[in-house]
């Protein structure tokens, strides 16, 4: 984090050595409080020996917010979501050992002093990714605490937001790049399109029936056999897939491209999932399309989404942010003259090494299954399972159904609150 200039005044102190330094300006911004450290004219506290500076160390020294002013800013962020809960904060008194990339982000933005809390911040985010989920390109808005401008000083000579936060966040989270936000901006709201790629290991699939397959997704199509339903929170499950792809990655693993409006809870694994099944030879491409009839199919089939640990929110589009790419989208798997900007360089050199180690733990992996196999890594390695087709499976409740259901269970909330006699529950 870049250095900041510190008050002269008598009566502040420098705030404390280390990432939290560059972030908080000290013009008059850190107050004492607690144990005193002002040297009186006997010099009492002037400091003898380590007695001291134990003392002085041990300060604590709050902000003083009376002379900050906030600006709207947009920052482009990645992370490896293996550890956390999902990117959206989570109440800790509900969820105590749950750790989201929000809980840790705003941790970041109150050390550095560029926020006062979480709730006073004006915040909004894009993607809600789900637990184990990564971002190559997420984007949040917020407000954030200006740099002083200095008397004669002309046009936005803005902090280093990445890089300061970039030094106190943990390494699987970056601050990619930051500017000023358009007027009326909200990182949700605002968004035209998000673009995921999901990767999986090549185990002999059939990657041309795979494309036939995902063709049937492009378009506006009702979803609900693609997803998990939230009846709670939507009832509309139409979504509209500007483009798809599948293609083969070097190392032995295939990618999935999708480029979409907006998508639902879980619609992308599921999508995945069922591609793997026509891939393998489970299911014919034509799967997709009896799915896609509601009218034809209203409840789905019972099956699992494709693990969580190979999806990535590769990135999303708006107008007028410099980093962000724009309209129209580009088409799955492609990336935007945009996606090619400069990365915050704290945030480059991290994510290169972390590349770097991941190649050297593949490699090893290899090796074991190698030894494993017999000879060279069988590329061709598939699990040996018994399928039933999906169209054969059970079936959950139709979206009629669950409201139903719903509606039912909230009257009995109701008389339950209502009720003089106390309600028995089972064991």
């Amino acid at each position: 984090p870049m250095a900041l200039s510190s008050s002269s005044s008598s009566s502040s102190v420098r705030p404390p050595p280390g990432p939290v330094q560059g972030a908080a300006d000290a013009e008059g911004d850190f107050e004492v409080r607690g144990e005193e450290t002002t040297e009186g004219s006997s010099g009492r506290n002037r400091g003898e020996g380590k007695d001291a500076k134990k003392r002085k160390k041990g300060t604590r020294r709050e902000f003083d917010w009376s002379k900050a002013t906030f600006g709207h800013f947009v920052i482009k962020i990645a992370y490896v979501g293996t550890k956390y809960f999902g990117l959206a904060w989570q109440d800790p008194s509900a969820c105590p050992n749950c750790p989201t990339v929000e809980s840790k982000l705003f941790e970041a933005l109150i050390k550095t002093c560029l926020i006062r809390d979480r709730t006073s911040c004006s915040y909004s985010r894009c993607g809600r990714t789900d637990k184990g989920v990564h971002a190559a390109g997420n984007y949040i808005a917020l407000q954030l605490r200006e740099k002083p401008r200095k008397e004669g000083a002309s046009g936005d000579d803005d902090y280093d937001y990445a890089a300061m936060l970039n030094g106190v966040l943990s390494s699987d989270i970056r601050m990619l790049a930051c500017c000023r936000a358009p007027p009326g901006f909200d990182a949700r709201f605002s968004c035209k399109y998000r673009a995921y790629q999901y990767y999986f290991p090549l185990c002999g699939e059939n990657l041309d029936r795979m494309r036939e397959a995902a063709q049937s997704f492009v378009g506006a199509h009702d979803f609900r056999n693609f997803c998990k339903m939230d009846i709670e929170a939507v009832t509309n499950y139409r979504r509209e897939v500007l483009s798809v792809s599948v293609r083969e990655k070097p190392g032995g693993v295939g990618e999935f491209s999708v480029t979409g409006l907006a998508f639902l809870w879980h619609q992308v694994r599921n999508m995945v999932a069922v591609l793997l099944l026509v891939g393998a030879g489970h299911e014919e491409p034509g799967i997709v399309r009896e799915l896609l009839d509601i009218e034809k199919h209203p409840r789905k089939p019972i099956f699992e989404p494709a693990d969580e640990s190979g999806l990535v929110l590769r990135d999303c589009g708006f107008l007028d942010i410099p980093f962000a790419p724009g309209v129209p989208a580009p088409l799955a798997g492609e990336t935007s003259a945009q996606s090619d900007f400069a990365a915050s360089a704290s945030a480059a050199e991290t994510l290169q090494q972390m590349w770097a180690q991941s190649r050297r733990v593949a490699a090893v992996q290899e090796c074991l299954a190698a030894a494993a196999g017999g000879g060279a890594f069988a590329s061709e390695f598939r699990p040996r399972e018994k399928h039933t087709p999906l169209l054969r499976r059970g079936v959950g409740p139709s979206f009629e159904e669950k409201v139903k259901a719903f509606e039912v269970k909230k009257r009995r909330k109701s008389d339950a609150g209502t009720s003089a006699e106390p309600i028995e529950g089972g064991g």
